[in-house]
């Protein structure tokens, strides 16, 4: 499939640093990239194509669907085609957002899924990406400042960010499945309010609670409960837990931190507990796995 791409970095507080540049094939369909730079913006459109937002330098707040989403860090909000939305900058910032064609957004499901379908709709959440995504975002913004950017390697970029945007969606939609609810609205509010919890879990670490994570999805207790083991198949702390041990482990293999330190970032005070909770999960200890 041949792509366009459309490179547009308007600057509103230095006008003269805007530029917009056009890529590849007049008559195909155009992948778009908005990069721009503002202070208290307000805007907003219904969107003709998939889109991915990113804040990646301020703050910004989207409201869609009767709905707010604050953007800043590594959290990016995904809107489907045709999706309205209002967006306003708090404070300087830099927007990134890409574009995606019908057509590019139907192949990339079809690589995913290996199924001949359109792009469905996706449960409209805003949370920090799986830091594949993360990256291949980063790259991009990078590429895309240069002075001469290179339109190939840009083009390569941006459908490589619209596969992860397809593994997102695909995974957002089996656990949008799992939940205990009968709506599609419901379980998408419960998806939106799980994925809270799963955030502040991530930063609060092991100085995370259970109350503290109900507060975050705006759940008493026993409901998070209930539906985070039903998607996740696992309770909060122990979902968190889970993750932080996962990360133990590939530090433990690519990382040159002892594992000292390792079990310190991971929530463990002592070494001993440290190695019990790493044989439980892993069937091996943390030393054995090093000197592999």
């Amino acid at each position: 499939m041949d792509l366009a791409l459309r490179l547009d970095q308007p600057d509103l507080a230095a006008p003269g640093r805007s530029r917009r540049l056009g890529l590849g094939p007049a008559d195909a369909p155009v992948l778009g990239i908005l990069n721009g730079r503002g202070s208290n913006f307000e805007g907003g459109a219904d969107e003709p194509a998939l889109s991915l937002k990113w804040l990646a330098e301020g703050a910004a707040e989207y409201r869609t669907e009767g709905r707010s989403y604050r953007l800043a860090g590594p959290v990016q909000l995904a809107l489907n085609r045709g999706q309205p939305y209002r967006m306003a900058m708090r404070g300087p910032s830099e927007s990134f957002v890409l574009f995606f064609p019908k057509a590019a957004a139907g192949a990339a499901w079809q690589a995913q899924t290996g199924r001949a379908e359109a792009f469905p709709e996706i449960p409209t959440v805003a949370a920090a990406s799986p830091p594949a995504l993360q990256a291949r975002l980063a790259d991009l913004r990078t590429s895309s400042r240069s002075v001469k950017p290179d339109g190939a390697r840009l083009l390569e970029l941006a459908c490589a960010v619209l596969n992860e945007v397809a593994a997102l969606a695909q995974e957002r939609r089996r656990l949008a499945t799992r939940l205990p609810a009968i709506r599609r609205t419901t379980r998408e509010e419960l998806l939106r309010r799980l994925v809270r919890a799963e955030a502040y879990l991530a930063e609060e670490g092991a100085d995370a609670t259970l109350a503290g994570a109900a507060r975050a999805a705006a759940l008493s207790p026993f409901h998070l409960i209930r539906v985070f083991d039903a998607v996740f198949g696992e309770t909060p702390l122990a979902y968190a837990a889970g993750r932080r041990l996962d990360r133990a482990h590939a530090a433990l293999r690519g990382g040159r931190q002892s594992i000292a330190e390792i079990a310190l970032a991971a929530g463990y005070e002592s070494r001993s507990a440290f190695d019990r909770a790493f044989v439980r999960r892993f069937r091996m200890t943390p030393g054995a796995l090093r000197e592999g």
